[in-house]
């Protein structure tokens, strides 16, 4: 579990997987024994567990990768030749699909279901197309919560309205889990206003397998309508939209300090996407050698000019956001989840 790629032990009980699988039918989703689900997850990674006990739960046929084939390369023959009918994939696959979306159309897939990561809506609109006959929904939550736990069916025609910094908003809790928004003194904020998102319900884990002082830091008990319920503190910055669907901002820890001003990395991530129209960037926050917080920002296969791409930045942000050097790299790590390894990348200074 987690986004560094460090292992941590999150015991998933028979209730929750049972809480997770009753929402997920729940959802209405259209399938059946016909139907045949993509596996591309490793077995430790969580998402393994919807991808291959959902159908089996309805006699449903699992695809998986072969061991030790590099997925991206291998995942759209997948998809084409087995005629998949439900994909859940991280969106990072989408970055290294992209160079082809032109060629591909996937008419059989009914479900393209993205976990794990942020989904960006450029990269979603350009997708949109290869799967002409899918509902792309972005799904949403920790291994804490049990695979996922908020839904969004995007929705091109209000792409850009319910998108926060270009990402796709993750929308409303399933059936038996609640999402509240709060600030750092656990104080629960109203709509538009930016917090934590804390997630309680019968998916949440019981705690960290042996790990007390880390269960104290992270999950709180909270009077939730009148019940009081244990909260899970996930790190993730969110707010709640006039619809009352949830938006995510990125990471909390994601968040810098930088001449006394709060910067958020994802939003300086954002307007490069929207120049280079490349969805693989990360903006790394680092110190200078008298130990001033600088950012450093890596583009993966950017073929432009980095002077423009610099003034572009000058213009939509304030100069403490301006990135102090932009290398060029020509593959983005990832970790065993699929996820950009930004602790590589730091390592990497």
């Amino acid at each position: 579990s987690g986004s560094t790629g460090i292992p941590k032990g999150v015991p998933i009980s028979r209730r929750n997987l049972h809480s997770f699988i009753d929402a997920f039918f729940a959802l209405g989703y259209k399938v059946d024994e016909t139907d045949k689900f993509l596996q591309m997850f490793d077995l430790t990674f969580d998402l393994s567990l919807m991808s291959y006990l959902t159908p089996l739960c309805i006699g449903a046929c699992v695809y998986t990768i072969p061991s030790g084939e590099i997925k991206y390369t291998s995942i759209y023959s997948l998809l084409e030749d087995q005629n998949i009918t439900v994909a859940l994939m991280v969106p990072s696959i989408l970055s290294y699909l992209r160079p082809y979306f032109e060629d591909i159309r996937l008419p059989n897939l009914k479900y393209s279901l993205f976990c794990g990561e942020a989904l960006f809506n450029d990269i979603t609109s350009e997708w949109f197309p290869c799967v002409p006959n899918a509902l792309i929904q972005n799904v949403y939550g920790p291994t804490e919560a049990t695979i996922f736990c908020l839904t969004y069916d995007w929705n091109k025609d209000i792409a850009t309205e319910k998108s926060f910094n270009g990402i796709v908003c993750i929308g409303k809790p399933m059936n038996n889990m609640y999402s509240i928004i709060v600030d750092e003194h656990l104080k629960e904020l109203s709509a538009g206003e930016k917090g934590e998102m804390c997630l309680s319900g019968g998916q949440l884990t019981p705690g960290y397998w042996s790990n007390p002082e880390k269960n104290k830091k992270t999950f709180f008990k909270y009077n939730f309508n009148g019940v009081e319920r244990t909260f899970y503190k996930t790190g993730d910055l969110c707010f709640i939209d006039q619809d009352g669907d949830f938006m995510f901002c990125g990471r909390i820890d994601h968040q810098v300090k930088i001449q006394g001003f709060r910067v958020e990395l994802s939003e300086i991530e954002h307007h490069v996407r929207v120049f280079t129209e490349l969805s693989q960037v990360a903006a790394i926050a680092t110190t200078d050698v008298i130990g001033n917080t600088q950012i450093i920002l890596f583009i993966e296969k950017f073929t432009g000019n980095i002077d423009k791409l610099s003034n572009y930045l000058k213009e939509k942000l304030p100069s403490y956001m301006i990135p102090a050097e932009i290398k060029h790299i020509a593959v983005m790590p990832l970790n065993a989840n699929g996820k950009i390894d930004r602790n590589a990348l730091k390592k990497s200074l």
